[in-house]
């Protein structure tokens, strides 16, 4: 999640070389056309979609640690429903 302006959210995907991002009016915005991270939120929204579009309140949110000895640590959240 991101903050584009002070009134203006986005959820999205990243990687160290791709970003892709659906703002709260509904535009996605990319870095490239193909990106690798566009077509991952391609994939979850058609997921969303095929789920009946769940409402936000229905999943349940888990944070999973992420990088490895090779790579930066952080969190990934992970939502299940």
């Amino acid at each position: 999640m991101t903050g584009l302006r002070p009134d203006l959210w986005a959820i999205g995907h990243s990687t160290n070389e791709s970003a892709a991002v659906i703002q709260q009016d509904g535009m996605i915005l990319a870095d490239s056309p193909d990106s690798p991270s566009l077509f991952a939120l391609w994939d979850w929204l058609t997921a969303w979609e095929n789920a009946g579009r769940p409402a936000p309140e229905s999943y349940i949110p888990t944070l999973v640690p992420a990088g490895d000895d090779q790579g930066p640590a952080g969190w990934n959240l992970r939502l299940s429903h």
